[in-house]
Parts: structure tokens; sequence; C-alpha cells
């Protein structure tokens, strides 16, 4: 039987901007596209998934 998890296991994404920009250059030729959303997307060994939404605030991209 597996452990739970201990505090020091669990994932924490820290309170500080992970990303900034508004703008996204494609690959290859064409204009610069406005970003709506960005995620981080974790992957569990047991093949599922997990996406956590940022926020855009102040010019930057931050965790909930």
């Amino acid at each position: 039987m597996t452990e739970p998890p201990s505090g020091d296991d669990v994932l924490v994404v820290p309170p500080i901007p992970l990303a900034s920009g508004s703008m996204l250059e494609p690959d290859g030729d064409g204009p610069p596209v406005r970003i709506s959303k960005v995620e981080v997307v974790v992957s569990t060994e047991d093949g599922g998934e997990l996406r956590i939404p940022l926020t855009h605030r102040h010019g930057a991209w931050w965790a909930p």
C-alpha cells in the first residue's frame, strides 16, 4: 500500500509571476498572436493530468 504524501511531497506553485507578456510569436512566419490563457499541465505516473490555469494580473501570469 502506498503511503500518503507528506507536506514536503505535495506540489506547491510559488506566489510569484510564472510568466509575463500578452503576445506570442508563432513558429514560422506571421504576426504575434494575443495570449488568452496560460496553464501549467501536471502529468501523473498513473496517466492522469491536472491543468492549473494561471491568472493574468499586473502584466504577468500568476498561480491561482
